[in-house]
């Protein structure tokens, strides 16, 4: 294996002091010229810096952490791409883990953010995380809380998900449907508890009852909803609350055979890419993702830059119903 370039070999090519191209890898401005020769150096050499020595010789790690349920869904999936770029341009490196929504996987978690030295962290924490659990592993570290409100301490940047289910059920509601069924799993996930208050608010405005399809998990969601849609009471229109329920609906149009004309109307949430390209293209509200990423960025970097303690501000933002077809519009 070739022998990694170091600071000194780049010294020597560029013709300087050690202590000048340091300078510049650090973002302190020396000479064109000499600024010139480390470049040139640096390319030829292949030199990368060392991070770990660089963090440990300066306090600082350049790693943001990420803690999300997974990525494997366009919100999340969209989220961590934003990121990456956002911390790119800062100079960061973006640290990714995943807690499945169990407990001792977010613990682990945590404790990994902690010994990589993260320099702060964006979360979507589990149902039921208290700011005590996050603070108990990572007790001063800036911390924004993305998707998700779990504490008035911490800065929040959050879906407008009452009105955003409000909206998207006044829709079916104005196209002359009454019998509109939530559906989800997970109902403990703050934004589906958000969402289903806000569908059913909505139907006790117009005089009309909530018809929850809602399950603790997916493989309980599929039964129930092979029962709703095997029925002759089948529901009129459907409010899946995020892109996986989504497609668990569309699995069971498929194993059930209902043609287009047989489906429930629908809309969903997180507007996926091929939505549009279904056979009946899919109503969604679609979540100003970049615009949530760069308000829990900002929050972050300040809080880093700056020193400061972590905020304390709850940052709403609207979603937009895109209407194609399958919400029962021509």
């Amino acid at each position: 294996m070739a022998k990694r370039s170091t600071v000194i070999d780049v010294a020597e090519s560029a013709g300087v002091g050690a202590s000048t191209v340091s300078r510049h890898l650090r973002g302190i401005t020396v000479r064109p010229k000499l600024a010139e020769r480390i470049e040139k150096a640096v390319r030829e050499l292949d030199y990368e810096p060392d991070e770990t020595a660089r963090s440990l010789r300066g306090g600082r790690s350049r790693t943001i952490g990420v803690l999300f349920p997974k990525v494997s869904n366009a919100y999340f999936s969209h989220a961590l791409q934003r990121i990456e770029e956002l911390a790119s341009e800062q100079g960061y490196t973006v640290a990714l883990l995943t807690h499945h929504n169990d407990p001792k996987e977010q613990l682990n978690d945590l404790l990994t953010l902690r010994r990589c030295r993260a320099e702060g962290v964006i979360i979507t924490a589990m149902p039921g995380t208290t700011l005590q659990d996050i603070r108990a592993v990572l007790p001063s570290e800036p911390i924004v809380s993305l998707d998700s409100f779990f504490s008035p301490e911490l800065d929040s940047v959050l879906l407008q998900n009452r009105q955003s289910a409000a909206n998207a059920t006044r829709h079916f509601l104005e196209h002359g449907y009454k019998a509109v069924a939530c559906v989800t799993a997970r109902p403990g996930t703050y934004s589906y508890r958000e969402r289903m208050d806000g569908y059913s608010a909505e139907l006790r405005s117009r005089g009309l009852q909530s018809r929850m399809i809602v399950a603790q998990d997916y493989p309980e969601l599929d039964e129930m909803l092979r029962v709703e849609l095997s029925s002759e009471q089948r529901p009129e229109a459907l409010l899946a609350l995020s892109d996986t329920a989504v497609l668990h609906i569309m699995k069971l149009f498929q194993e059930l055979r209902l043609s287009p004309a047989q489906r429930p109307k629908m809309i969903g949430f997180d507007d996926f890419e091929l939505a549009a390209f279904l056979d009946v293209p899919l109503s969604v509200v679609r979540q100003p993702i970049p615009e949530m990423v760069d308000a829990a960025m900002n929050s972050l970097l300040r809080q880093i830059k700056e020193g400061t303690t972590p905020g304390t501000q709850t940052l709403s933002m609207p979603g937009q119903l895109i209407i194609r077809n399958s919400c029962g519009c021509k």
